[in-house]
């Protein structure tokens, strides 16, 4: 027996959850998954998540959503996560605080099967100020150990490439798959490492193809053509990009078997 996974990098705002909506019913044709996970920080208009972005996905048939430094900014979405109605499908990084709420893990049954899904952010370049995400991943594996979870996926919410890179290896053997998000931007380096976890430094982005990381070109090249702190906008016209991974897991091991990388190209 084996469990497929689908996993999309940051969904970025309306744009992002249209072409997700879109592309889901033929994903899921091809790849068959019993389970859907999206990463959700920038569902609401490219900051944190609402109720009723979270419905649309939830609607189309994500199960469950991974977080970052984004989901506290959002006044619509902080209360959803430590509402128990979310909270069996809503992390966000352990490591981010004690000061901010909701809960980095939930255990989710698939086939009979125990998958624990963790989320865990970068210290380098990111914000807010992160505990140590090495010393994270080995406190929550020691706390589940008495919940005996078949699986562990781990979404590592990080800026840095390095530090994403020496994390899978530190990973490595423990846990199914290390996926990276934050960025936005697809890498090219799927593999699965020598202990058998699946490893890419980022998913990419689920939005907007000819874009800045999923927002109009014109506001992000503007603030650095004038070195202010703008506000990035949406970028609602043309084609999307769908980024995710396909993981083929063994239930035994708790370890990858088959890793495929997922980009289309759609119009909405």
């Amino acid at each position: 027996m084996t469990i497929k996974i689908l996993f999309f990098g940051d969904v970025v705002g309306k744009p992002g959850r249209m072409g997700l909506i879109k592309a889901l019913p033929g994903l899921k044709k091809k790849y068959a998954p019993d389970l859907v996970i999206a990463n959700a920080e920038n569902l609401a208009h490219g900051v944190g998540m609402s109720k009723k972005t979270l419905d649309e996905l939830v609607e189309a048939g994500v199960d469950a959503f991974t977080g970052g430094g984004h989901s506290w900014q959002n006044s619509q979405g902080t209360p959803l996560l430590d509402d128990p109605a979310w909270r069996e499908r809503l992390v966000v990084p352990m490591n981010a605080g004690e000061a901010q709420n909701g809960r980095a893990w939930t255990m989710l049954e698939v086939k009979q099967k125990r998958i624990l899904l963790v989320s865990i952010q970068g210290c380098l370049f990111t914000h807010p100020a992160t505990q140590d995400p090495f010393a994270a991943l080995d406190k929550i594996i020691e706390q589940q150990k008495g919940s005996k979870p078949n699986i562990i996926i781990v979404d590592f919410h990080a800026e840095a490439t390095a530090e994403k890179e020496a994390f899978g290896h530190y990973a490595d053997g423990r846990v199914a798959a290390v996926l990276g998000t934050h960025t936005h931007v697809a890498t090219a380096d799927l593999k699965i490492l020598p202990g058998g976890t699946a490893y890419v430094t980022d998913v990419g982005r689920t939005g907007a193809y000819d874009s800045v990381m999923g927002f109009e070109k014109t506001s992000a090249i503007n603030s650095f053509l004038h070195q202010k702190d703008r506000k990035y906008t949406l970028s609602n016209q043309g084609a999307m990009e769908i980024n995710a991974v396909s993981l083929t897991l063994d239930p035994e091991t708790g370890l990858t078997k088959n890793l495929d990388r997922i980009r289309e190209i759609i119009d909405i």
